[in-house]
C-alpha cells in the first residue's frame, strides 16, 4: 500500500527538508507515545501492519491516534524501513510539527534556564533537554552554530523531552545575556577556571551558560556572565561531559 505524503516524509531525513516543511520525523514506540501524550502536533502516523497484530502498545496507539483524529496509515515493514532510519523498525513512525514556543513567557518565568554556546553533539543536546526537564528548568537557548535542534539523534536522545522542553534556536547569546542581566537573573558560566560550584551563593533566578564540547564558551560571551563556576574533578581527568556537567549544576541549585 502506498503511503500518503511518502516523498515529504522522506524529505524529513534531511535538514533542508525539515526546515522547508517545518516538521520532523519520529520513530519508535516510545517517542510516538510521548508525542501523543504531549501538546505536540502530530500530522501523521504510519504503522507496520504486521507489527500491530502482535503488539498491544501499537494497537493502543492506533486506537488513541484515531480518537485524536490523527491521520493513520498502515504499510509493510520494508516500506517503513525505507522511510525511516532505524535498521530494525519498531512498527511506527510519525510526522510532528516543529514547536513554536513563547520566548517571553519563558523569560518571565521563575525556573532556571540553560544557555548553550555552539553545542555540536546531537546526543548531548538531547540529553540536556531531558535533564533540563527533569530538573525543572524553564527553557533551553541554543546559539547560532549549534547542532540542529531536530536532528534525528537529538530527537531520540531527548526521550520525548523535545516535545515539552521549550527550546529556542539560533539565539544571539550576547543580547539574551543583556536581557537576563536587566531582569536580575544570575548567569553562571561553566568554566574549568571558575569558582567551585559548591561555594556559589545563589540569591536569585539562575541561568547556566555551557559551551562547546571542545572549546567551552566563547571568551566574549563568557565575559558577560556574572560568575564562572567549575565542578571539581579527580586528578588526571581532563573534563566532564558537558551534558553531565549541566546535570550536576541544574540539580545542585534546584
Amino acid at each position: 500500500m502506498a503511503v500518503k505524503n511518502a516523498k515529504k516524509i522522506l524529505s524529513l531525513k534531511h535538514r533542508k527538508g525539515r526546515e522547508a516543511e517545518g516538521k520532523f520525523m519520529i520513530e519508535g514506540i516510545r517517542l510516538a507515545e510521548e508525542a501523543l501524550e504531549s501538546d505536540a502536533i502530530v500530522d501523521q502516523l504510519v504503522f507496520d501492519r504486521e507489527a500491530i497484530r502482535g503488539d498491544i502498545r501499537l494497537q493502543e496507539m492506533v486506537s488513541k491516534a484515531a480518537d485524536m483524529k490523527i491521520p493513520i496509515q498502515q504499510t509493510d515493514r520494508r516500506a517503513l524501513k525505507h522511510m525511516g532510519e532505524y535498521e530494525n523498525p519498531e512498527g511506527v513512525l510519525g510526522v510532528v510539527r516543529t514547536a513554536d514556543w513563547d520566548r517571553d513567557t519563558v523569560l518571565k518565568g521563575e525556573a532556571p534556564l540553560l544557555l548553550l554556546d555552539q553545542l555540536r553533539d546531537p546526543n548531548n543536546l538531547g540529553l540536556m533537554q531531558r535533564t533540563a526537564e527533569a530538573a525543572g528548568a524553564g527553557g533551553v537557548f541554543l546559539s547560532g552554530g549549534s547542532v540542529e535542534l531536530y536532528n534525528p539523534k537529538v530527537v531520540r536522545a531527548s526521550r520525548g523531552s523535545i516535545f515539552r522542553m521549550p527550546t529556542f534556536r539560533s539565539v544571539d547569546l550576547a543580547i539574551l545575556l543583556g536581557e537576563l542581566r536587566d531582569a536580575g537573573v544570575q548567569v553562571l558560566c561553566a568554566d574549568l577556571e571558575g569558582t567551585s560550584y559548591r561555594e556559589v551563593v545563589a540569591d536569585s533566578r539562575l541561568a547556566f551558560l555551557m559551551g562547546n564540547e571542545t572549546f567551552g564558551v566563547d571568551s566574549e560571551i563568557r565575559a558577560l556572565a556574572q560568575q564562572s563556576v567549575t565542578i571539581p574533578i579527580s586528578t588526571g581527568v581532563n573534563s566532564l561531559n558537558v551534558a553531565v556537567a549541566a546535570g550536576v549544576l541544574l540539580f545542585h541549585f534546584r
